[in-house]
């Protein structure tokens, strides 16, 4: 059974994408959640907990950030307030938080989430001893890796479908250094409006913002892979993450609704190319027009990736 998991900015657009087919929901808050299109409140968090429990569904809480000391403090309080909301799982990749969890009174089932860490089963496999029940692979593997991988993996394998790639983070505050460089006033740099160029490249943007946890630089193009949906399905690679990050609102709403039209006709062997192409139209129109999509990492060779 393929699953739909999406992120959600807000408690009103999350109860509009369980209606439109998401399975999973993944909320975030300032302190633990990284690149979380939108901070939840723990009373909004336990809200949507209940209403996907009461629709079969469940909520995942990011907490994949990279946690420093005056963070990792914050750890214990954090996950007893997730208990207590009865969150379904966490999304992880701080070693100093799955430490933590070792003790069964702060232990949350959680996915994997080292970035571009995760690329192989021997990983997902050793943290399966740890009290992962998912990974996120990372998004550099490409399929020629994942057909390999998947079968090998004692874990559920996650794989991005859709939305934006992160290449690049610093703690550093890089745009307030830059700004201050060049003697400009500082904008307020968690809009999500800004892109870098490289020199001498002018169809280069990279899309770049700055929160607490620092600076985050994106992929040229986000992540589209409507097309190639069958050659998941068909190595059984069934959970499917959109990242709604830089597609917000409504507009996310309805991406998730393409996706689900796939999976029902994937599911009912009813898809053909024709009607996925039809589908990836309807995407190209609710992305932003800003920005570009493509299969990133999807369909290179495996010497390529190297």
């Amino acid at each position: 059974m393929i699953e739909l998991i999406a992120t959600t900015e807000s408690l009103e657009q999350g109860k509009l994408l369980l209606e439109a087919g998401a399975d999973q929901l993944i909320v975030g808050e300032e302190v633990f959640g990284l690149r979380v299109p939108g901070y939840l409140s723990d009373d909004e968090i336990g809200e949507l907990v209940a209403i996907a429990h009461q629709m079969g569904k469940q909520v995942i809480v990011a907490a994949n950030a990279i946690l420093h000391n005056d963070k990792i403090e914050q750890a214990r309080p954090f996950l007893k307030r997730m208990k207590a909301l009865k969150v379904d799982k966490l999304m992880v990749g701080d070693t100093g938080l799955i430490q933590i969890m070792k003790n069964p009174d702060y232990y949350i089932p959680y996915i994997y989430d080292a970035s571009v860490l995760v690329t192989s089963h021997g990983q997902i496999n050793f943290w399966k001893k740890y009290g992962a029940v998912a990974a996120l692979i990372a998004r550099e593997v490409p399929y020629v890796e994942l057909e390999l991988l998947v079968p090998k993996a004692e874990l559920p394998v996650v794989t991005q479908v859709y939305g934006a790639q992160c290449i690049h983070q610093s703690r550093r505050e890089l745009l307030n250094n830059y700004f201050n460089y060049i003697e400009k006033d500082a904008l307020n740099f968690e809009d999500r409006h800004l892109f870098l160029s490289e020199p001498g490249k002018d169809d280069t943007h990279y899309a770049i913002y700055q929160d607490s946890h620092g600076t985050h630089v994106f992929a040229n193009k986000d992540l589209n892979l409507m097309v190639q949906l069958p050659m998941l399905a068909d190595i059984h690679a069934d959970n499917w993450y959109l990242d709604g990050l830089y597609t917000p609102g409504q507009a996310f709403v309805e991406v998730v609704t393409v996706f689900h039209q796939a999976r029902t006709l994937i599911e009912n062997n009813e898809a053909t190319p024709e009607l996925l192409a039809q589908l990836n139209e309807q995407i190209i129109t609710h992305h932003p027009e800003n920005r570009e999509t493509d299969t990133g990492f999807f369909l290179y060779s495996a010497d390529k990736v190297r």
